[in-house]
């Protein structure tokens, strides 16, 4: 006789077939897997976690809270036996049928813990993951959404692919990077998860048809060369991309095989570092999207990959890394996408700049040595003249507003950046055949979106990320002490630009920075989708704002305010709350340091402690290695 399950109790199969009953949804979990763990947090279950696997701690998809969580070993080289007993969990999630796993789930179960043995070979074997995670962590509605953010592109996938005719199916090989570094046999995927993507998208792939009942292969190059793929996909972690294509541009072998001569072969960046797109998980299925756009661009058009894994990042994971953290890499160029969200083919490794909007932030990442051509505007910025004298002595085309085609041209860029205020320039930059980056930017996220940008075309992610940080942590270090502010209560702050009446509207960076730092931008209300606009005093007087910040580079100063008696009636004015901003760069992590720098003047009580000159000198240092006094003087 069979006895029923109560009502609270959950009652789940694993991957192994093994029936685990659970008394209600578990509180305390150790995860031996990454892409387990990214589930757990996308089903809001991240605080569940009390211990990882030593390869959790890497991946940049989790919190740092979970991240920092015991490790307890891996299924690869063991487990802490007493660690996990130490740790008290309901429950253990771990891969099962590889390697170690095995051998550790049964060392687990011989103490008495429930483990789910999970292994993905197939999109659905994921969605019954996901399933199964949800119910044992009691979060049903969401592993229900995942599911469909999942199931619905993969069905759209599988119905591009069905329409593509026999005859005209690519010829395809997934080869593992590490094997063509380390020289030899390559590596191939055949009947694995990864190796069947290729046939989900419509494209034939050879090791599976050569090999139907292995998974990973080991071929000779001689029979890829009998093979003479139409595309190659090479599987890599973001760090060693580039370090594979250089294997194959080097090695005169690789270059009789039709792949290479028609420039098709491109990495699929994997894993969990920022920038892989392809891991069992989540993420698999952007990785399947990246997949069909490389092989059928045309059919695979309405695609767009990137915004789709910025979706699943910020609605399920709670991250905001943007499209722009990710490209595609061939063998020849990299795709980025611009603060525009076009699409722009360069250079795999960009050498040569001509940057005519972002020079600052060029000397935080570390490459002006890579700067051929700059807008003659960066020779009078303060910042670029302390921290990089040599500004000087870089030849100038003009600026985004007035440029020498010419002279830009005789530069040789592999890319311009500019701000594409005026189409036509761009254009004509483009005629030559030279890629354009559009910086366009209104918010604290674009910003953000812009260093990875960055980090992605001067392949510097770290930095990138880093910046974010140490940006993220001013701002955060804002918002903790003015959350308790009633909207009431906030201070209504004007904003104004190159003379006294003309002022930030409700669009723009500044107008967040003002959010950001507590205050309310009065004049955001009468003008919520503009940027910078000219108005009568009057409307000033109507406004009548309790603290007024002047641009740094205009050309009056406070005493302008303070001494005109038609600004007399207004309250900023008889409180003598009129403040010119300090120097920093309105398009870059400055940012942060204004934020900090207005709420101190919005609300001195609550940041009496802090001391801007010393964070600002500190940030600097960092970043551009020279003081923020040094750039100010004083």
């Amino acid at each position: 006789m069979t006895t029923k399950p109560t009502e609270k109790e959950i009652v789940i199969t694993d991957f192994r077939g093994k029936t685990i009953t659970l008394k209600k949804p578990v509180e305390r979990i150790v995860v031996l897997t990454s892409y387990w763990a990214e589930i757990l947090v996308a089903l809001g279950a991240g605080d569940k976690i009390v211990g990882i696997s030593s390869y959790v701690a890497y991946d940049d998809y989790l919190p740092q809270s979970v991240k920092d969580k015991v490790v307890v070993g891996s299924i690869f080289k063991g487990v802490n036996i007493e660690q996990i007993v130490a740790l008290n969990p309901d429950v253990v999630i771990s891969d099962c049928g590889y390697s170690k796993a095995d051998k550790v789930i049964e060392q687990i179960e011989n103490i008495g813990i429930s483990v789910i043995g999970l292994f993905m070979k197939t999109i659905d074997d994921e969605l019954k993951a996901i399933e199964i995670l949800g119910k044992v962590v009691g979060a049903e509605e969401k592993a229900s959404a995942l599911k469909e953010f999942i199931r619905l592109r993969y069905q759209y996938l599988l119905s591009k692919a069905s329409m593509i005719p026999e005859n005209k199916k690519l010829k395809v090989v997934m080869i593992s990077g590490s094997s063509i570094i380390k020289g030899g046999q390559l590596s191939v995927y055949a009947n694995t998860s990864w190796g069947r993507s290729i046939e989900d998208v419509g494209a034939i792939n050879i090791a599976l048809k050569e090999f139907p009942g292995e998974k990973w292969p080991k071929i000779d190059f001689e029979t890829l060369a009998s093979w003479d793929p139409d595309v190659i996909l090479i599987t890599s972690s973001v760090s060693k991309m580039h370090k594979v294509l250089d294997v194959i541009e080097r090695d005169a072998k690789w270059h009789i095989l039709k792949a290479y001569k028609e420039s098709r072969i491109y990495v699929i960046p994997c894993w969990s570092s920022v920038g892989g797109v392809l891991d069992w998980g989540p993420r698999d299925i952007i990785g399947r999207e990246y997949i069909a756009k490389v092989l059928y661009p045309e059919i695979y058009k309405d695609i767009d990959w990137r915004n789709d894994m910025e979706t699943l990042l910020t609605k399920f994971y709670g991250l905001f890394i943007p499209k722009q953290a990710f490209a595609v890499y061939n063998i020849k160029w990299k795709e980025i996408v611009d603060l525009t969200d076009s699409e722009v083919k360069i250079p795999r490794k960009v050498e040569r700049v001509v940057d005519l909007i972002t020079y600052e932030t060029l000397i935080a990442f570390n490459v002006m040595d890579k700067l051929v051509g700059v807008s003659k505007y960066a020779k009078k910025n303060i910042l670029v003249k302390t921290a990089y004298p040599n500004i000087t002595n870089i030849p100038s085309p003009g600026s985004s507003f007035s440029l020498n085609i010419e002279q830009l041209a005789s530069l040789s860029p592999d890319i311009v950046i500019i701000w594409p205020y005026k189409p036509k320039i761009v254009d004509q930059i483009e005629a030559l055949g030279i890629p354009v980056i559009k910086v366009s930017l209104y918010s604290c996220n674009d910003i953000k979106r812009l260093l990875w940008v960055l980090g992605v075309i001067f392949d510097e992610r770290d930095r990138a990320k880093e910046l974010i940080n140490d940006m993220d942590y001013i701002v955060n270090l804002v918002q903790e002490r003015i959350k308790d502010i009633p909207e009431d209560k906030r201070v209504k702050v004007l904003y104004l630009w190159s003379k006294p009446t003309k002022v930030q509207g409700g669009r723009g960076t500044v107008h967040e920075f003002i959010v950001l730092a507590g205050g309310i931008n009065i004049a955001a209300k009468d003008l919520p989708n503009k940027t910078y606009v000219n108005v009568d005093l009057e409307d000033i007087i109507k406004w009548n704002p309790e603290v007024i910040v002047i641009w740094y580079h205009a050309k009056y100063d406070v005493k302008t305010i303070l001494k005109d008696p038609a600004w007399a009636t207004i309250n900023a004015v008889k409180e003598k709350r009129v403040y010119k901003e300090p120097y920093y760069e309105h398009w870059n992590m400055d940012a942060a340091l204004f934020i900090l720098w207005l709420a101190q003047k919005l609300y001195p009580d609550k940041f009496r402690d802090i001391d801007f000159t010393s964070i600002a000198n500190e940030y600097y240092t960092k970043w551009y290695g020279v003081t923020y006094t040094q750039v100010v003087g004083g």
